[in-house]
C-alpha cells in the first residue's frame, strides 16, 4: 500500500472496535478515520488529520481494511456537468464570433444599409436561396442524431425539434417563388461551396460527434437573434413583403419555439461530461466559427458579383 493512495469503502462497513484494550478515544479516533475514507484523502492526509493516532496506526487500519477487501483504490473522477460545459463553450464561441462572424462584412451591411442600394435584391434573394438550401439538406445533419442512444432526454428533444424543423425549406420557397423560381429551379440548383461545406462538417460531426453537433445547435437556429438583422435591413430598405414575410415568418417560428435554446436544454440533461471530452469540443469550437463566417462571406461575394442569381450544373 502507498502513502499517497486514495481509498473509498466498497460498501457500508460495521467496525468491531469493542476489543477490551479499545479506549474511548481509541475508538472515537478510529472512527473519526473510517467517516474520511470517502475517496477525497490519501493515508497520508488521513494520518495527519487525526491527532490522537499516530501515522503507524492510521497506515496499520487502512491496511487491515484493505487486505480484508472492504476498500477500492479510488480516483475521481474528472467531469464537468453538462449546463456548466455549455456555459463555457458559448463563451468560448462568443469569442470568437466577435473577431469574425460580428465583423463580416455582411452583417455590416445588413447593420448600416439604409437605401435598397445597400441591399440589393439579387444579395437579399441569394441570402434567402442559400438558407434555402441548407434547410433543404437538414436532414443530413439532423437525421444521425435522432436515435441518440446515450441519454433518452436528449433523443427526445432531438425527435420534437426535428418534427418542427420539417418542412421549413417551402417556406423560405415562398420567397423565392416570388422572386421567379419555382420548386424544380431549385432543386436543380446547387448551393454555393460554403454552404455546402457547413453542410458537409454539421453531417460529419453528427454521425462522429454528437456532442459537438449539439454545441453548433443553437446558434444555427438563432441563438443570438443575428439572423433578425438581414429581416430588420431588407424590411428598412424596402424590399418587397413578398421577398420578406416568408422569411420573418420562419424565423417567427424558431423563436416562437425556443430554437435558439435548444443545444442548452440538450445540455440540461446531460448530467456530466469528461474533462478529456470537454478539452476535445472546445477545440473544434473555433472551426465550426469560421464555417459560419465563410458561409456569409461567401453568400456576399457570390451574390454581389455579376454571376447567375441561380447556380446550376449547366452554368458551371
Amino acid at each position: 500500500m502507498t502513502t499517497n493512495a486514495i481509498f473509498k469503502p466498497k460498501l457500508t462497513t460495521q467496525v468491531n472496535l469493542t476489543s477490551s484494550d479499545a479506549n474511548e478515544e481509541t475508538t472515537q479516533a478510529v472512527l473519526n478515520v473510517l467517516k474520511k475514507l470517502d475517496g477525497t484523502k490519501t493515508v497520508d492526509e488521513l494520518a495527519i488529520s487525526e491527532q490522537s493516532l499516530s501515522q503507524e496506526e492510521v497506515y496499520n487500519l487502512v491496511q487491515s481494511l484493505e487486505e480484508g477487501n472492504l476498500l477500492d483504490d479510488y480516483a475521481p473522477v474528472d467531469f464537468v456537468s453538462g449546463l456548466d460545459f455549455i456555459l463555457e463553450i458559448e463563451d468560448l464561441v462568443e469569442s470568437y464570433a466577435k473577431e469574425t462572424l460580428y465583423v463580416n462584412p455582411f452583417w455590416e451591411l445588413c447593420m448600416n444599409a439604409q437605401t435598397i442600394d445597400d441591399l440589393p435584391e439579387k444579395l437579399a434573394i441569394g441570402m434567402i436561396i442559400e438558407n434555402w438550401h441548407f434547410l433543404f439538406r437538414e436532414s443530413y445533419f439532423d437525421a444521425p442524431v435522432l436515435s441518440y442512444v446515450p441519454n433518452v432526454s436528449v433523443r427526445l428533444i432531438l425527435n420534437e425539434f426535428f418534427s418542427e424543423e420539417y418542412g421549413h425549406d417551402d417556406i423560405l420557397l415562398r420567397a423565392l417563388n416570388f422572386a421567379g423560381f419555382s420548386r424544380q429551379d431549385m432543386l436543380a440548383a446547387i448551393p454555393l461551396p460554403e454552404t455546402m461545406g457547413l453542410c458537409n462538417a454539421l453531417a460529419y460531426w453528427a454521425h462522429s460527434d454528437p456532442l459537438f453537433f449539439f454545441t453548433a445547435l443553437g446558434r444555427l437556429e438563432g441563438q443570438d437573434r443575428q439572423y433578425y438583422s438581414f429581416i430588420l435591413a431588407c424590411e428598412r430598405v424596402g424590399h418587397s413583403d413578398g421577398l420578406v414575410g416568408p422569411i420573418k415568418a420562419h424565423a417567427d417560428i424558431n423563436i416562437k419555439s425556443e430554437h435558439g435554446s435548444l443545444t442548452r436544454s440538450i445540455f440540461q440533461n446531460i448530467p456530466a461530461i469528461h474533462q478529456n471530452d470537454a478539452k476535445r469540443l472546445k477545440q473544434k469550437a473555433k472551426l465550426f466559427v469560421d464555417l459560419y463566417n465563410r458561409f456569409y462571406s461567401g453568400v456576399l461575394r457570390y451574390y454581389l458579383s455579376d454571376a447567375p442569381t441561380l447556380r446550376t450544373i449547366s452554368l458551371l
